[in-house]
Parts: structure tokens; C-alpha cells; sequence
């Protein structure tokens, strides 16, 4: 938030100190690396789901009685584990 306004205010001439560039070039880096950080953890992120989502479960079957293996992905709501 710093970095932005401080870019910001140099597009005023009454505030603008230096080059432009010299306000710009922090403002680019810093939301380069946040960009970069949080496309990361959810490609982590994306990679546990897969995980979970193949764990597999036993689930009874309401209507004949039989325990069947399913994976985490197939629970629906109201199935009983």
C-alpha cells in the first residue's frame, strides 16, 4: 500500500520529487513477488486437493445394505462413512 501511494503522488507536480520510474520500478517488484507467491500456494493448494480427493472411504449403501470403498471426490451430502 506504501509503494502505491507513493507512486501515486509523483503524477502530481506540486508532490513529484524524482523520476517516475524510480517510484514505479518498487511498486512493479513488490506485486511481481506477492504475484508470484500466491501463484505458487495455489498450485500447493491444487496439489493436496488432488490428494485428499483420491482418498478412499467406506460408504454404506442405503438401499442394499453393502459397505462399498469410494473415493473422498464421490461423498455426496447425506452419505453415511
Amino acid at each position: 500500500m506504501f509503494f502505491l501511494m507513493v507512486c501515486i503522488s509523483q503524477f502530481f507536480d506540486a508532490l513529484r520529487v524524482g523520476f517516475l520510474i524510480s517510484y514505479l520500478a518498487p511498486l512493479l517488484f513488490v506485486l511481481t513477488v506477492t504475484m508470484i507467491k500466491e501463484a505458487y500456494e495455489d498450485w500447493k493448494r491444487g496439489q493436496r486437493d488432488k490428494l485428499l480427493n483420491l482418498k478412499m472411504y467406506k460408504r454404506l449403501d442405503c438401499h442394499s445394505g453393502i459397505i462399498r470403498d469410494v473415493k473422498a471426490q464421490d461423498i455426496r451430502v447425506g452419505d453415511i462413512i
